[in-house]
This record gives C-alpha cells, structure tokens and sequence, in this order.
C-alpha cells in the first residue's frame, strides 16, 4: 500500500511541476495562480498544497531537479575512476548535453524564472570540480590560479550551454558532444583584422 502511495505522489508531482513549466512556456507570466497549475495538472488545489507550500516551494523544486541533474551527470561517471583523460572526450559530455537536451523545456522556463539561471549553472559546475574532483592542466608557461582557471572553464561550458539553448536546441546531443571535446582542445593563436587584410591584399 505505502509503495502504491508513493508512487501515486510521485505522479502528482511530476505532473504539477511539468503543468507549471508548460503554463510559464505558454504565457510567460510569473503571476500564474496556484488555481491554475492544478487545473492544468487535473488535480485540485488540496494536490497541490499536500506537496507544495506555494509556488515558491514548487518553483525552487523544480530548479533543484534541473541543478541536481547536472551533477549526477557530471560526477557519476568518475565515481570509480582516479584519473580520466581530458583530451578524449570525457565519459561525462555526452551526459550533460542529454540531460540538458531531455529537460529543455524545463531550461526554457527557468530562463523565464530565473534571469540568473546561467549563475545558478556555473556555480554548480564550479563546486563540483572544487571539492574531490578537481582539474590536472598542463604545466602552464606561469602559475595559474585554480579558481580564476575553473571559473573561466566553466563559464564558457554554461555559455555553450546557453548558445544551445538560444538555437532552440538545433544541434544533436552527439555534434554538441564532438563540437565541445573539439573546442576543449583547440588554441586559438591569432586574430585577423579582415578589413586591414583586405586592403593589403589589394595592393599586392
């Protein structure tokens, strides 16, 4: 009996949160009333309010789910290994773009909720690879600070992310997945002015 309650209270609040997401997607109105997310749900307010103090609580639910999701994503292949080769595309890329690809409307309505959903994102990268996980470089032509190095990593993988998202998720999980491994190693090492390079190449 207790097995089929929970489950039945999982399927409740499954339903409420993807009943919200689908109303901020539709209507993009933060003012959407608790009266409404049950009605979209096919449930009653009591539903609700047995899982969820307010809105709030179930906003922050479902920002939690999405968060938590990264990080499983990110560390649950490394679970059992000492060192993994960054080089290679690392077992947790493919991952992360699944898990991101899978819950896209989810980011889309959190965008919404959250302008700094993007923050939110990178903080977690961050404290995942700060603790007991952390990132080998390469000996460095001078000291570089681990913080300032994860950040700006992690800044630009949030900012891949985010670029995906923007496409309204345009690219595959497997060509985000080749694109990122590609671009992890790649150095950029000049910048071309192609106005000045123009005209030089006129006056040969």
């Amino acid at each position: 009996m207790k097995l089929r309650t929970d489950r039945r209270s999982k399927r409740s609040v499954k339903a409420l949160k993807l009943a919200y997401i689908d109303l901020i997607l539709e209507e993009e109105d933060k003012r959407i009333s608790i009266q409404q997310i049950a009605d979209q749900a096919d449930y009653n307010r009591g539903t609700f309010y047995k899982h969820f103090a307010d809105k709030e609580s179930l906003k922050e639910s479902i920002l939690t789910d999405f968060l938590d999701g990264i990080s499983i994503a990110l560390l649950e292949p490394y679970k059992e290994s000492a060192y993994v080769d960054l080089q290679e595309q690392a077992p947790s890329t493919m991952r992360i773009f699944t898990h991101i690809y899978e819950e896209r409307r989810v980011l889309q309505a959190l965008r919404i909720l959250y302008p700094d959903i993007a923050d939110k994102m990178l903080k977690v990268f961050v404290e995942c690879l700060s603790g007991d996980f952390y990132m080998e470089t390469e000996t460095p032509r001078i000291p570089v600070d681990y913080d300032l190095m994860i950040h700006f990593q992690m800044a630009a993988t949030v900012g891949f992310i985010m670029r995906w998202a923007d496409s309204n998720f345009k690219f595959s999980t497997l060509h985000l997945s080749e694109q990122f491994t590609e671009l992890v190693r790649v150095r950029p090492y000049r910048l071309v002015n192609t106005t000045v390079q123009k005209e030089n190449d006129s006056q040969k």
